[in-house]
């Protein structure tokens, strides 16, 4: 449909200050709720009123407009003159177009200058109209010049049907109620479906879809196909009327292709022994010493492997990417999620799942998107491009080995060899040797991987490549068996990547790869240096790290919103921490933004917003530099009423707490069920999180108490990203300084000790 937004700067406060040398009007403030909605297309009320005192009807907040300031749309279609009643300005970002500017005598409040003043516009390609002014609607000024028939035409805008497109993003709300789900390819399908399978039915029942198992024969309605590049025969149209198609040369054979084959191979092979040995009784006798036919083993040798998505966005390798389409036809939506693998198939099937509870965005904010297509990483190092789909089914080959005596067949078993197998083979172009302290710089060709030997171990080093806008860098380190160790590949094209702190124990020979996600190959500049992270092997038998030799950096987010008296924990902190490890404190109010530079040294980052609340959550620019941090693998302790990385989604009251789970290193000194009783009661962040959402990395241990609104709800909880080097996080959803002093001191030190770094 449409939607028309309208500004009112009379709802302002408006404050007169007026002395002897002066005389002022100052809007109090411009954080306008419908800013909120606005934003998301590019539209941004400002806290203003516009004037004109050469030129206005009867009053100078009554502005009078003519069509030279008028655009061409519908909407002001034959209006020559119309009068606002006090209006906003609106600032317009590239998702939306002016409707309404003013003249050079229209002046804003908020800046005391003239021109350049936009009063309505529209945004969302034709779809959202926002107008600075309210009162123009209202009796008696609805009879002014043009202004009924701008109403009109308003009306005309707003009831104008509309054909929503959709896009990948809004999975699945595109949908009818009831989906199918497909496999391509018709795979055997084992565990690894059906879980899979339960995932989708439950996530979808979310957002009130129901998805059945179906074939493609018998399909009719809205549907979901799941497969591989190599079995995606079924979804061949569909591809196609996308301008897609998918190269593998040569083809991938199934085991069952391949067993045919080669039976056929074997059959012609007995036919031409058979032909040479009846020449041969008719006297014509093969030359011993004929020279094998170089041409066909020349041509074997050059026969190139090729997989590759040919879309519109160019082309793009099949491995490590996993491609989503939506087509809409007849009527039915049909949405094809494919990928090289059945660990691609699954990573991409996680990304979908992630957009179904707040649409969220942020899923696909690494993938390349066109239209209704998005190329997304797998995050499956070196994916192979499968034959067809494993799910742990039953193949044909499975049931007739099963089919014959188990006895024989035991009989026929040999137990395995205890041989090293030899190490996999790195198919990249080999660079040399790159020393600690050394930068090597380049070019990557299109479609190339670079290896370099790493040997001057024992070491801990970081990695890093810089590279020009063309290339999207991935690096990857392997070690001495060329079995992967890390991994880097958060960043888009243009931006650099760093392994960080990777331990090398020994001076066998390592290796580093770097490659371009999308194949386009570019200038780069490789650097291997010492790394200030002290590496696991030197962290002592318990694995905890010395304290003096541990940097806790606390940041006091302090520049928020109060949500009750605004205070933080920093006394406790620093207090609890200050004799046994080296703290630096940084606090907003004081020192400003965060800079990357300040966190380089930080061993664990604590965050504490205490009984702030910063509604702009993930767009702070400090959360920015932070999220950072968090990709370098670095661990974080997040604490505060209502935690900044999630912005302003609704606070409940909290009065006590209790420990929950069976982890004995965060609840030692506590019992499961033990209840703490906080020093007051707190309006704190009501994540909706209940244990049954709990994922299985991560850790709850305190829930909100029997006294709490939400009681039940987890308020703190522990958990490890194994895609990120095992990146750790604990997530305390309160002031840490409210609970009783006698528990501060002892819970400090199993979240210490469970990071790592306890003293003792």
């Amino acid at each position: 449909g449409h939607l028309l937004m309208l500004g009112d700067p009379t709802r302002n406060n408006i404050v007169v200050e007026e002395d002897l040398f002066s005389f002022n009007i100052i809007v109090e403030t411009d954080e306008i709720p419908l800013n909120s909605l606005a934003n998301s297309f590019d539209i941004i009320f400002n806290g203003d009123y516009l004037y004109n005192t050469l030129e206005n009807e009867g009053n100078f907040r009554n502005i009078i407009l003519t069509d030279e300031g008028f655009a061409n749309d519908p909407v002001m279609a034959d209006l020559e003159t119309l009068v606002l009643y006090g209006s906003h300005s609106l600032q317009i970002g590239a998702g939306a177009e002016p409707l309404i500017s003013g003249d050079d005598n229209i002046w804003s409040s908020a800046t005391d200058r003239p021109g350049g003043l936009t009063l309505a516009a529209m945004g969302a390609n034709g779809r959202v109209l926002a107008i600075g002014d309210i009162q123009f609607l209202t009796e008696p000024y609805y009879t002014v010049h043009d202004n009924g028939r701008f109403i009109a035409q308003i009306a005309d805008f707003l009831a104008q049907p509309v054909q929503r497109d959709y896009t990948v993003a809004d999975f699945p709300y595109f949908f009818a109620e009831n989906i199918a789900l497909v496999y391509t390819g018709s795979p055997d399908l084992g565990p690894g479906a059906f879980d899979e399978i339960i995932n989708l039915q439950d996530s979808l029942r979310v957002a009130d879809k129901e998805i059945t198992l179906a074939t493609s024969d018998s399909l009719s309605g809205d549907a979901i196909y799941l497969g591989l590049y190599n079995q995606a025969d079924d979804v061949a149209d569909l591809l196609a009327n996308a301008g897609i198609s998918l190269l593998i040369e040569p083809e991938i054979l199934t085991a069952d292709e391949q067993a045919e084959l080669d039976a056929a191979e074997e059959e012609s092979d007995d036919a031409a022994i058979e032909e040479d040995d009846a020449e041969a009784d008719d006297g014509e006798t093969a030359d011993p010493d004929a020279e094998p036919n170089e041409e066909d083993e020349d041509e074997d040798e050059m026969e190139e492997t090729t997989r590759l998505i040919q879309a519109g966005l160019g082309n793009v390798q099949m491995s490590g990417t996993a491609l989503i389409l939506l087509n809409e036809s007849g009527g039915q939506r049909r949405l094809v999620v494919l990928a090289a693998s059945t660990d691609g198939l699954e990573s991409v099937i996680g990304r979908l799942l992630d957009l179904i509870p707040l649409d969220a965005s942020y899923a696909l904010a690494d993938c390349l998107l066109q239209d209704n297509l998005a190329l997304c990483p797998t995050d499956v190092a070196d994916e192979e491009i499968e034959a067809e789909l494993d799910t742990g089914g039953t193949s044909d080959a499975d049931e007739e080995t099963t089919d014959g005596d188990e006895e024989t067949a035991e009989e026929t078993v040999e137990p395995p060899l205890e041989e090293t197998p030899p190490a996999a083979e790195i198919i990249a172009t080999d660079q040399g040797i790159i020393g600690l302290g050394e930068t090597v710089e380049g070019t990557l060709p299109a479609d190339e991987k670079y290896r370099w030997t790493f040997q001057d171990g024992p070491a801990v080093i970081d990695i890093t490549v810089t590279v020009d806008e063309n290339l999207d860098a991935i690096l990857e380190l392997y070690d001495s068996d060329n079995i992967l160790l890390e991994t880097a590949d958060s960043g888009f094209t243009g931006d650099g990547e760093t392994i960080i702190g990777a331990n090398i124990p020994d001076d066998n020979q390592y290796t580093i790869v770097m490659s371009d996600f999308f194949g386009n190959g570019g200038d780069f500049s490789l650097t291997v240096t010492e790394s200030s992270e002290l590496p696991v092997e030197d962290e002592g038998e318990s694995g905890d790290v010395d304290g003096s030799d541990t940097t806790i950096f606390l940041f006091i987010d302090d520049d928020g919103e109060a949500i009750g008296s605004g205070f933080t924990s920093q006394d406790a902190f620093e207090t609890l921490l200050g004799s046994d490890y080296s703290v630096t404190t940084w606090v907003t109010s004081l020192d400003g933004s965060l800079t990357e530079e300040v966190l380089e040294t930080a061993d664990l980052l604590i965050w504490d917003s205490g009984d702030y609340l910063n509604s702009d959550g993930f767009f702070d620019e400090d959360t920015v530099i932070i999220l950072d941090y968090i990709d370098s693998g670095r661990p974080i302790l997040i604490t505060g009423s209502s935690p900044t990385i999630f912005g302003d989604i609704g606070l409940a009251a909290l009065s006590d707490v209790a420990f929950t789970g069976d982890d004995a290193t965060l609840l030692a000194g506590f019992a499961a069920g033990e209840t703490l009783l906080l020093d007051d009661t707190y309006q704190v962040v009501s994540a909706g999180f209940i244990l049954e959402d709990i994922q299985d990395d991560s850790t709850p241990f305190l829930l909100r108490g029997s006294g709490s609104e939400d009681s039940g709800n987890v308020i703190a909880l522990a958990s490890i990203d194994e895609f990120n080097a095992d990146q750790q996080t604990i997530l305390f959803m309160l002031p840490f300084s409210a609970l009783p002093e006698e528990a501060q001191a002892i819970l400090l030190n199993n979240m210490m000790a469970w990071f790592g770094f306890a003293t003792s």
